[in-house]
């Protein structure tokens, strides 16, 4: 059992979802020539369109400024100057001005309302016009002027649109009036309506503060609540004097009682409470006449009986008789004391009740001012709201009366309509640099689009460079070799054939290259490796039908005619071709020295006729597992002994390609190298990437590439379908894989119907044209 590995999902294939940026850069410096002329091509286009423009088509672009608002005005400041309070709010409502929305008035300005008049005197379309029209806000110096719009129009005849912008902008203008005019109109209606609501509140609360004073008889309420105040403290003061005054006449009676109250003490006592009272008729106690006298004269009696008790001793007659005098007196006048205290105690009391009934009915009408104020000035409040809105809203309808009067343009041109004389498009450098981005970007994607499409190498130099492996040798592209592989042709015969045909001189001209590159193949190969000598070598390649066979056949037979000995052994033990091409028998050959022990590989070599040195070992049999017999012991042996023998300077083994197939890396375990043959402008560049990490993983050494040119004009490769190995379905790039290898499982001979018939006709015109093309395609892509 031998294990087949499907090297189409080797590491590299892992890497494809990955963005490679050096191999982009590979793939437009490979089709720099197509990326150079395309985007040479875009700019010379874009040049041309735009002097086209410039010179036939030029567009002109004008335009003019509106100030739209006031920028000094109280209003725009958010102040209400010098209008009433309430007039603010009536104005912004009457106004409708409480928010400016300047994208609707923009598209007010572009609408086709506005802009149908003047596109009717102008012979246009609205819609054209407005297409023609930009509004924007923001002045020259600050964009951020949003009182400011820039109206601009472009076109192509600048009087035209000059007279354009002029009508534009009085059509502005006016509307701008005309709008102000009505929405001043429809303020005053809208005032008007709001007016009798307004005086009626105020009639309202004016009756209602009217019946207020009335019901409660008073004018203001907190100025008589004040007054009332201070005649409640006038009660308070009297009721504190009139007790004052009846604790002290209470007290003058206890002394009278008590007789500690003497005639001059009580003639003070009663003066005393006259002067604290404001007099003493005024307290209520006073001394009468009769008082008086009687206290005159205890006085005058008590002064004589003072000196008399000073003059003479208590016994005399003169200090008895007034002591007399005296004790008389003293009872008359303590009765008349006791009576003038207690008249003075009831007028006290009749006073005092009088004054205190007075303070309760002032506390209680005091009592009910706070609750009065409150609702006065209630009353008062809402009088005042109602007069405020009502003088505001008489102020606010005189001057909207007084702005309709005026008729004066809101908005103001501060900029006149002007056409710049320089065209504003086509823009030469932006369109040059727009001419030169597009070229570079369209030439990058013909580059990589062509890259795609013909996705293979073009000349030796970008195997080398692509693969990083040795160049061995290039094999020209000669045309006698067409068809040899499909006819099964007897190469070597119709070699002998040309010479001295009617077509020598073509066909030395070309052998002539062939041979001296095969030549250099083989210099290549003895210097390789110079320690020991190559012996066994074979060559292969990623697909089929990339003239590997002929390769070999045609350098064996120069290492033939060099005077070497040179061994081919035909290793296609699936497909062999050796001995079509060599005019040999196959009856025995590789498949019979790997299955009869007892044959030996001297027996199964076959000499080419007419080439001394050159021998032959074909494929024998078609074995039905070729990878057993390839992989077995018995191959590594026949590959030693065959080198060993000394019979042999060079081995060259014909193999099956590498993908899709492990017989060539199975024969190269047992050889000295490997070198893998790469068709110029047939084989996907990605095919020998894989055949190299093929050939590696299997352990065999490659000494190089070589590289084919398998058609005289290149082109596109996935317009081929290499006929022949069919093991398995693989797939690569584009290629049609499938009838590809498909051809092993042909018979071995081919009817005459399914033969190409190749005739010669003269060309003509179509196929001269497709020619130039394919050397155009040639030159683009070299």
């Amino acid at each position: 059992m031998v294990q087949v590995r499907d090297w189409g999902n080797s590491a590299t294939a892992g890497d494809d979802d990955n963005l490679d940026l050096s191999e982009l850069w590979r793939a437009l410096r490979r089709r720099r020539k197509l990326v150079g002329i395309t985007a040479a091509a875009v700019l010379t286009l874009t040049a041309g369109v735009t002097v086209y423009q410039r010179l036939f088509r030029p567009v002109y672009e004008g335009g003019f400024q509106l100030l739209i608002s006031d920028p000094i005005s109280d209003e725009n400041r958010g102040g209400g100057g010098q209008e009433a309070p309430g007039g603010t709010m009536y104005a912004e409502l009457a106004r409708n001005t409480t928010s400016a929305d300047i994208p609707t008035l923009i598209e007010l300005l572009r609408s086709p309302a506005m802009l149908a008049p003047i596109a009717s005197r102008f012979d246009l379309g609205a819609a054209a016009l407005a297409n023609r029209i930009s509004i924007a806000t923001g002045g020259t110096r600050q964009a951020s002027a949003e009182g400011v719009i820039k109206v601009s129009l472009t076109g192509r005849d600048p009087q035209e649109d000059k007279r354009l912008l002029e009508a534009l902008s009085s059509t502005y203008l006016q509307a701008a009036l005309n709008q102000r005019q009505q929405r001043l109109a429809d303020g005053i209606r809208f005032l008007n309506q709001q007016a009798p609501a307004l005086e009626a509140k105020t009639a309202e609360l004016q009756g209602e503060l009217a019946a207020f004073r009335q019901r409660h008889n008073l004018l203001e309420p907190l100025i008589e609540g004040g007054a009332l105040r201070g005649q409640v403290t006038t009660l308070e003061q009297d009721v504190s004097s009139l007790q004052a005054d009846r604790a002290r006449l209470v007290n003058v009676r206890s002394s009278i009682v008590a007789g500690t109250l003497t005639a001059r003490s009580f003639e003070e006592a009663i003066g005393s409470g006259a002067a604290a009272g404001g007099g003493g008729s005024s307290q209520g106690l006073s001394v009468t006449g009769t008082n008086q006298i009687l206290l005159e004269q205890l006085t005058k009696v008590e002064e004589q009986l003072a000196e008399a008790r000073s003059k003479f001793s208590s016994s005399s007659s003169m200090v008895r008789g007034l002591t007399a005098r005296r004790n008389e007196l003293l009872p008359l006048l303590r009765r008349n004391q006791l009576e003038a205290v207690d008249a003075a105690l009831g007028l006290n009391a009749n006073r005092l009740g009088t004054v205190k009934g007075q303070l309760a009915q002032m506390a209680s009408r005091f009592q009910k001012q706070p609750g009065l104020i409150r609702q006065y000035e209630t009353l008062q409040q809402k009088l005042q709201i109602a007069q405020d809105n009502l003088s505001g809203f008489i102020k606010t309808r005189e001057n909207f009366q007084l702005e309709i009067a005026q008729r004066t343009v809101p908005w103001k041109v501060i900029a006149p309509p002007e056409i710049n004389p320089n065209p504003v498009k086509p823009s030469v450098p932006r369109n040059l640099a727009l001419g030169v981005v597009l070229g570079l970007v369209a030439g990058a994607g013909a580059g990589l689009l062509r890259d795609r499409l013909d996705h293979v190498f073009h000349n030796p130099g970008e195997v080398k460079e692509e693969l990083g492996e040795a160049l061995l040798g290039h094999i020209p592209h000669v045309s006698f070799f067409k068809g040899v592989r499909e006819d099964k042709r007897f190469l070597l015969r119709e070699l002998d054939l040309t010479v001295g045909s009617k077509d020598e001189k073509m066909t030395g001209y070309q052998r002539f290259f062939y041979q001296e590159a095969l030549r250099n193949l083989y210099t290549s190969l003895r210097f390789l490796n110079s320690d020991r000598p190559l012996r066994s070598v074979a060559l292969t390649s990623s697909l089929p039908a990339e003239g590997k066979s002929l390769t070999n056949v045609l350098l064996a037979k120069t290492i033939a005619e060099m005077g070497q000995r040179v061994l081919l052994v035909d290793a296609d033990l699936r497909k062999p071709q050796m001995h079509h091409r060599l005019g040999v028998n196959n009856l025995t050959g590789l498949s019979n020295l790997l299955t009869d022990d007892e044959l030996h590989w001297r027996q199964v070599v076959q000499p080419v006729a007419d080439y001394p040195g050159w021998s032959v070992i074909t494929a024998g049999q078609r074995p039905p597992d070729p990878t057993r017999l390839l992989s077995s012991a018995r191959m590594q042996q026949l590959v030693d002994g065959l080198a060993s023998s000394g019979d042999f300077d060079l081995i060259i083994y014909d193999t099956p390609p590498v993908l899709g197939l492990a017989d060539a890396a199975l024969v190269a375990e047992h050889l000295d190298g490997l070198m893998l043959l790469v068709s110029l402008g047939r084989v996907d560049r990605g095919l020998p990437k894989e055949a190299i990490a093929r050939i590696r993983s299997a352990g065999a050494q490659l000494l190089g590439v070589v590289t084919n040119a398998v058609k005289e004009e290149g082109g596109s490769a996935s317009s081929y379908a290499y006929g022949g190995y069919g093991y398995g379905g693989y797939g690569y790039g584009g290629y049609d894989t499938r009838s590809a290898y498909a051809y092993y499982a042909d018979s071995d001979t081919d009817s005459a119907e399914q033969q190409p018939q190749k005739q010669a006709v003269a060309q003509t015109w179509p196929e001269r044209t497709r020619q130039l093309q394919r050397r155009l395609l040639n030159w683009i892509d070299s």
